[in-house]
Protein backbone atom coordinates (compact mmCIF):
# COMPACT_ATOMS: atom_id res chain seq x y z
CA UNK A 1 0.00 0.00 0.00
CA UNK A 2 1.33 3.50 -0.90
CA UNK A 3 1.63 6.43 1.48
CA UNK A 4 -0.90 9.08 0.47
CA UNK A 5 1.11 12.51 -0.14
CA UNK A 6 0.30 14.92 2.47
CA UNK A 7 1.07 18.31 1.11
CA UNK A 8 0.78 19.90 4.65
CA UNK A 9 2.95 17.45 5.86
CA UNK A 10 6.68 19.11 6.42
CA UNK A 11 8.37 16.52 5.06
CA UNK A 12 6.69 17.59 1.77
CA UNK A 13 7.69 20.85 1.57
CA UNK A 14 8.85 22.21 -1.82
CA UNK A 15 11.36 25.06 -0.60
CA UNK A 16 13.10 22.01 1.96
CA UNK A 17 13.16 19.52 -0.70
CA UNK A 18 14.47 21.70 -3.47
CA UNK A 19 17.43 22.86 -1.31
CA UNK A 20 18.14 19.41 -0.08
CA UNK A 21 18.46 17.97 -3.76
CA UNK A 22 20.17 20.93 -4.76
CA UNK A 23 22.77 20.16 -1.75
CA UNK A 24 23.04 16.65 -2.70
CA UNK A 25 23.80 16.99 -6.38
CA UNK A 26 25.97 19.68 -5.72
CA UNK A 27 28.03 17.62 -3.49
CA UNK A 28 28.42 15.39 -6.05
CA UNK A 29 29.47 18.19 -8.34
CA UNK A 30 32.22 18.94 -6.13
CA UNK A 31 33.41 15.33 -5.74
CA UNK A 32 33.87 14.69 -8.90
CA UNK A 33 35.28 18.07 -10.03
CA UNK A 34 37.07 18.84 -7.14
CA UNK A 35 40.25 18.24 -8.79
CA UNK A 36 39.63 21.30 -10.78
CA UNK A 37 40.07 23.81 -7.86
CA UNK A 38 36.54 25.02 -9.19
CA UNK A 39 33.13 25.19 -7.23
CA UNK A 40 29.72 24.22 -9.01
CA UNK A 41 28.94 27.83 -8.32
CA UNK A 42 32.06 29.31 -9.95
CA UNK A 43 31.57 27.82 -13.15
CA UNK A 44 28.90 29.16 -14.31
CA UNK A 45 30.34 32.66 -14.03
CA UNK A 46 33.36 31.15 -16.34
CA UNK A 47 31.05 29.52 -18.67
CA UNK A 48 28.74 32.72 -18.76
CA UNK A 49 32.15 34.81 -19.90
CA UNK A 50 33.07 32.42 -22.00
CA UNK A 51 30.30 33.16 -24.55
CA UNK A 52 30.24 37.17 -24.33
CA UNK A 53 33.89 39.26 -24.26
CA UNK A 54 32.62 41.08 -21.67
CA UNK A 55 30.02 41.84 -18.74
CA UNK A 56 29.23 44.26 -15.97
CA UNK A 57 28.62 42.67 -12.92
CA UNK A 58 24.76 43.95 -13.08
CA UNK A 59 24.12 41.84 -16.34
CA UNK A 60 26.05 39.28 -15.10
CA UNK A 61 24.28 38.60 -12.00
CA UNK A 62 21.03 39.45 -14.09
CA UNK A 63 21.72 36.73 -16.98
CA UNK A 64 22.53 33.93 -13.95
CA UNK A 65 19.87 35.13 -11.71
CA UNK A 66 22.34 35.24 -8.58
CA UNK A 67 22.18 38.04 -6.19
CA UNK A 68 25.22 40.13 -6.74
CA UNK A 69 27.08 39.42 -2.84
CA UNK A 70 26.53 36.36 -4.15
CA UNK A 71 28.27 36.25 -7.41
CA UNK A 72 30.90 38.91 -5.55
CA UNK A 73 31.72 36.04 -3.29
CA UNK A 74 31.99 33.54 -6.35
CA UNK A 75 34.25 36.18 -8.35
CA UNK A 76 36.97 37.12 -5.84
CA UNK A 77 38.83 33.78 -5.63
CA UNK A 78 38.35 33.39 -9.89
CA UNK A 79 40.26 36.62 -10.20
CA UNK A 80 42.20 35.91 -7.02
CA UNK A 81 43.38 32.92 -9.28
CA UNK A 82 43.88 34.89 -12.79
CA UNK A 83 40.53 33.43 -14.24
CA UNK A 84 39.23 36.34 -14.63
CA UNK A 85 39.64 40.13 -14.68
CA UNK A 86 37.49 42.86 -13.09
CA UNK A 87 37.90 46.39 -14.65
CA UNK A 88 36.74 49.54 -13.30
CA UNK A 89 35.45 50.99 -10.07
CA UNK A 90 32.91 50.97 -8.04
CA UNK A 91 29.30 48.90 -7.62
CA UNK A 92 27.38 47.40 -10.32
CA UNK A 93 27.49 48.56 -13.96
CA UNK A 94 30.78 50.40 -13.51
CA UNK A 95 32.76 46.99 -12.87
CA UNK A 96 33.35 44.96 -16.14
CA UNK A 97 33.83 41.51 -16.06
CA UNK A 98 36.06 39.51 -18.44
CA UNK A 99 37.31 35.81 -18.71
CA UNK A 100 41.42 35.79 -19.28
CA UNK A 101 43.07 33.24 -21.17
CA UNK A 102 43.92 31.41 -17.91
CA UNK A 103 40.71 31.30 -17.57
CA UNK A 104 39.47 29.84 -20.68
CA UNK A 105 42.25 27.26 -20.47
CA UNK A 106 40.65 26.31 -16.75
CA UNK A 107 36.85 26.08 -17.99
CA UNK A 108 38.49 23.85 -21.55
CA UNK A 109 40.17 21.73 -19.24
CA UNK A 110 37.21 21.27 -17.10
CA UNK A 111 34.46 21.12 -19.55
CA UNK A 112 34.83 17.02 -20.19
CA UNK A 113 34.89 15.95 -16.35
CA UNK A 114 31.94 18.39 -16.09
CA UNK A 115 30.17 16.40 -18.73
CA UNK A 116 30.89 12.90 -17.90
CA UNK A 117 29.26 14.29 -14.05
CA UNK A 118 26.15 15.51 -15.90
CA UNK A 119 26.08 12.15 -18.01
CA UNK A 120 25.69 10.57 -14.69
CA UNK A 121 23.01 12.06 -13.36
CA UNK A 122 20.74 12.30 -16.24
CA UNK A 123 21.18 9.00 -17.06
CA UNK A 124 20.19 8.54 -13.32
CA UNK A 125 16.98 9.92 -13.56
CA UNK A 126 16.34 9.31 -17.58
CA UNK A 127 16.97 11.77 -20.30
CA UNK A 128 13.41 12.34 -20.99
CA UNK A 129 12.54 12.88 -17.43
CA UNK A 130 15.32 15.29 -17.22
CA UNK A 131 13.72 17.24 -19.50
CA UNK A 132 10.64 17.10 -18.76
CA UNK A 133 11.43 18.09 -14.83
CA UNK A 134 13.37 21.38 -15.94
CA UNK A 135 10.35 22.50 -18.01
CA UNK A 136 8.45 21.79 -14.71
CA UNK A 137 10.84 23.98 -12.57
CA UNK A 138 11.02 26.93 -15.29
CA UNK A 139 7.41 27.02 -15.36
CA UNK A 140 7.13 27.54 -11.83
CA UNK A 141 10.08 29.78 -11.76
CA UNK A 142 8.59 31.96 -14.23
CA UNK A 143 5.04 31.81 -13.24
CA UNK A 144 6.05 32.66 -9.62
CA UNK A 145 8.33 36.09 -10.65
Amino acid sequence: MTKELDLNSMENCVCFNLRWVSRSLSQFFVSQLHHHGLLPTQTPILAALSVRQEASMAELSDWLAMDRTTLVRNLRPLERDGLIKATGKGRGNKVSLALTSKGRAALQKFLPDWQIAQQKIIKTLGKERWNEILRDLERAALALN
